[in-house]
């Protein structure tokens, strides 16, 4: 049994530290301060949880769109992957290819792009949508 936290156990608990016992004793000037760090500490466990299902997910759209198939890639080939894939959609785009009948599927990947990384970096903007 390993009795060493995880990366993200270790981060959850830093942040409830911070913000459970540490904010209230803090002088007023430095409260803006540690409630930064408890925001960015709350976003790098979002991102350690959901960020690579949304890469994932991503890719996967983003090769339907260009009509490949799904294939597996290696978790460290991913960035790479995902930034040659949104340079050439972005690319196709000013080129005009999804101004005609693709255009739907275009809108629906950046909408569900756009949420899923809203989910991460702050997921109250997607309260009520």
């Amino acid at each position: 049994m390993n009795d060493i936290p995880d990366a993200i156990k270790l981060l959850a608990t830093a942040r409830a530290t911070l913000l459970d016992k540490l904010l209230a004793h803090l002088p007023e000037e430095l409260r803006y301060d540690a409630l930064m760090i408890a925001n960015a500490m709350a976003i790098a466990i979002r991102e350690q949880v959901n960020g690579g299902a949304a890469d994932t997910a991503e890719l996967a759209r983003l090769r339907g769109l260009f009509g490949e198939r799904a294939k597996s890639i290696a978790s460290d080939a991913l960035e790479v992957a995902l930034a040659g894939y949104r340079k050439r959609l972005a690319t196709d785009i000013r080129n005009g290819r999804f101004d005609g009948a693709e255009r739907e599927a275009l809108f629906a990947h950046l909408a569900q792009t756009a949420a899923d990384q809203l989910a991460i970096s702050n997921p109250k903007a997607l309260e009520g949508s």
